[in-house]
């Protein structure tokens, strides 16, 4: 997602893109994408610098980690970014930027519900749906 600098007016840019995650570099390791990512960009300068505020939604699907369900989500994440103008930079790429602040974003741990039960050690029933008859 490229931004051309000389075409960043006073009065600034709007973008609006639907991609595929995969050219802004997500991967299915990364992100197990169901749709596009719908990027909202509002871009501005001032002075030296490009501020950028992005908006991204999308929905993506996960494995639970502690009952190990598949589930689906919404992602709706804002971000801001600020850019040096340097003399020979003619354009700025934001799918790099917006690719990792994605990733570091997200939880390390995805839950299906913040009360998942998970499932038993011992005969690795799903706590959610039924009981264990393990001796405790």
């Amino acid at each position: 997602m490229k931004v051309v600098i000389k075409d960043i007016t006073l009065r600034g840019l709007e973008l609006f893109e639907c991609v595929e995650a995969g050219l802004i570099g997500l991967s299915a390791e990364d992100l197990q994408c169901l749709s596009p990512l719908t990027i909202k960009a509002k871009i501005s300068r001032v002075e030296n610098t490009i501020l950028v505020h992005t908006q991204i939604q999308g929905r993506y699907s996960f494995l639970c980690a502690r009952c190990l369900e598949a589930g689906e989500s919404d992602l709706s994440q804002e971000f801001n970014f600020d850019y040096a103008i340097e003399k020979r930079l003619e354009s700025i790429d934001l799918g790099e930027d917006i690719r990792q602040e994605i990733i570091l974003s997200s939880p390390p741990k995805i839950l299906c519900s913040d009360d998942c039960k998970g499932i038993c050690p011992r005969c690795a029933v799903n706590l959610n749906k039924e009981n264990c008859t393990c001796k405790k």
